[in-house]
């Protein structure tokens, strides 16, 4: 066998997997909105004015006290349709 079917073969493996790498990202991208990363919104929070970080988690402790209440009432139960769906 020679060199240039071997170069052949790792190229066509390449294309391959970056293939199915981009349909996993798209396919997988509804999970990536839903959970959001730590990481990302905390930096986010930093880059902003000291209003905005005050306003920021204003909203973000609002929005965990509503979703608190709708899970003891057992209107946001976990795995709900809704929760799947990604509304919000």
């Amino acid at each position: 066998m020679s060199n240039s079917f071997w170069g052949l073969l790792i190229f066509i493996g390449i294309i391959v997997l970056m293939v199915a790498g981009i349909i996993y990202a798209v396919i997988d991208k509804s999970r990536i909105k839903r959970s959001g990363s730590f990481a990302s919104m905390a930096a986010f929070h930093d880059m902003q004015a000291k209003d905005k970080q005050n306003a920021m988690e204003t909203v973000i402790e609002m929005q965990s006290q509503k979703k608190w209440k709708e899970e003891e009432s057992g209107e946001g139960k976990k795995g709900s349709e809704e929760e799947k769906i990604g509304k919000n």
